[in-house]
């Protein structure tokens, strides 16, 4: 099979593409695909545990999540001025977002290996730093892409669905994944009314069946930029545009109050599933 016939996603000038958007994003997502799979052949050989699962399931599930939010942001480039990420504002940005995942990847890594928890790690002063620093970085990461809405927003139709889910999905992360985060940071631990464990959760996830857990709805907050925008690309393409752009705002409103009820939920000590 030559390279011409190859399926579109799988040609070099498919990735190139992307990787000349924003290169360390795209080299962020590599590394961390390689860090995923270097976790699961790690908790496959190391039997350690933490809150009743193993030490390399947290780095895991954070290097799984930014591995979705990269390409995210990738995918969203295209709807930017041309080098807009190259220059000035836009590449200090893009770069600063790269940096702070990779310092908080290694740290949660590490403290992985060491067999510490990372989060809600108070045991020393360097720990507690740690943790507080750790929280200012994700609020970056959510509050960061509001730039690019807001370009995204001057720069394009405000009649394309895609545009508005775009913005109207990163506004939901700041909003309800940032303020969630906040909230769940001045806590001592994720669980509400719950057995102090991860073991028995909810596949993947962990969450607690057994009480509130305040990661649901963090978790809802923080991929609004990805919900949103995936149910305009769902919608189908012969809809008028002002219809489409209707629905969009209709689901992120639902979306939105589904949130904030798991939210509520988790805080009453009431489990998201059981």
């Amino acid at each position: 099979m030559n390279h011409q016939s190859l399926p579109g996603p799988l040609q070099w000038e498919f990735w190139r593409t992307y990787r000349n958007f924003e290169p360390t994003w795209f080299y962020a997502t590599l590394g961390l695909v390689s860090l995923m799979l270097f976790c699961l052949l790690a908790g496959a050989i190391d039997e350690r545990v933490i809150n009743g699962i193993s030490i390399w399931d947290k780095p895991f599930k954070f290097a799984l999540s930014f591995a979705v939010y990269f390409p995210t942001l990738l995918i969203f480039a295209r709807y930017l001025p041309d080098g807009y990420l190259q220059t000035g504002t836009g590449r200090r940005v893009a770069v600063s977002i790269s940096l702070i995942v990779a310092l908080e990847m290694a740290y949660i890594t590490i403290q992985a290996a060491l067999g510490e928890a990372s989060h809600f790690n108070y045991s020393t002063r360097f720990h507690t730093t740690m943790y507080q620093m750790m929280g200012i970085g994700a609020l970056w990461t959510v509050a960061a892409p509001l730039l690019f809405a807001w370009v995204i927003a001057l720069k394009n139709a405000k009649t394309d669905p895609i545009v508005v889910s775009i913005v109207i999905g990163l506004g939901l992360t700041f909003a309800l994944g940032g303020g969630f985060g906040v909230y769940l940071g001045a806590q001592t631990s994720h669980w509400v009314n719950a057995a102090a464990t991860d073991a028995n959760g909810i596949w993947l996830f962990n969450w607690a069946t057994d009480g509130g857990d305040l990661r649901v709805a963090h978790f809802f907050g923080l991929h609004a930029m990805q919900a949103v925008p995936l149910f305009a690309l769902l919608l189908p393409q012969q809809l008028r545009k002002n219809i489409a752009c209707i629905l969009v705002v209709t689901f992120s409103v639902i979306y939105a109050s589904y949130s904030l009820h798991t939210f509520f939920q988790a805080t009453q000590g009431q489990p998201f599933y059981n």
